[in-house]
């Protein structure tokens, strides 16, 4: 009777274990590691928030004339009208004028370049304008110039020259420029 009590007492122990207990300690072990992983995600929330505290601190401390400055270097929009009005502008400066203007932009999938360099997302557009410009050849050095200097990047493509004919003094020069603007990745 002994031996049978304490049978019954070890599968009842056993059984108990086996149903009850490791269950409980299975799901103990879940949740701690959860917990840890919950942690794990509340560290990078406090990283990604000092770092955003951060990124805001220099945001702020930009001039609004540096941020004006920045949006001409790269603006954030393929704006053809402008970019036109802003060569007619520096043409007007050294009375040259600016004949006919054409504007390509290249679109998603576009290889009008050959690229040296590899990226898989290009985060940038690119506006080819293409424009004839009439005037005197130190005026038109002097156009180029401002053109190096302007705070929009600009690389030109190519450019041809035609010399004046018969009693006209100016030259016709045909200009093919490439400029840049940021794309909304949003």
């Amino acid at each position: 009777m002994k031996n049978i009590i304490s049978i019954i007492v070890t599968i009842v122990s056993i059984a108990v274990f086996v149903l009850v207990v490791q269950p409980q300690y299975t799901e103990i072990k879940a949740m701690q590691a959860k917990g840890t992983e919950l942690e794990d995600v509340l560290d990078n929330a406090r990283t990604l928030q000092s770092v955003r505290d951060s990124l805001l601190e220099k945001r702020n401390a930009i001039t609004n004339s540096d941020v004006r400055r920045l949006e001409k270097l790269i603006p954030e929009s393929a704006d053809n009208v402008k970019l036109i009005l802003e060569f007619e502008q520096i043409a007007d400066r050294y009375d040259l004028s600016i004949q006919a203007a054409t504007t390509t932009k290249e679109e998603e999938g576009d290889s009008q370049q050959v690229q040296s360099f590899d990226i898989e997302t290009k985060d940038y557009g690119i506006i080819t304008l293409d424009f004839s410009i009439n005037g005197g050849y130190s005026e038109f050095i002097s156009f180029l110039k401002d053109i190096e200097k302007n705070l929009r990047i600009t690389d030109i493509r190519s450019f041809s020259i035609t010399p004046p004919s018969g009693f006209d003094t100016n030259y016709s020069y045909n200009i093919s420029v490439d400029t840049y603007w940021l794309k909304d990745n949003i």
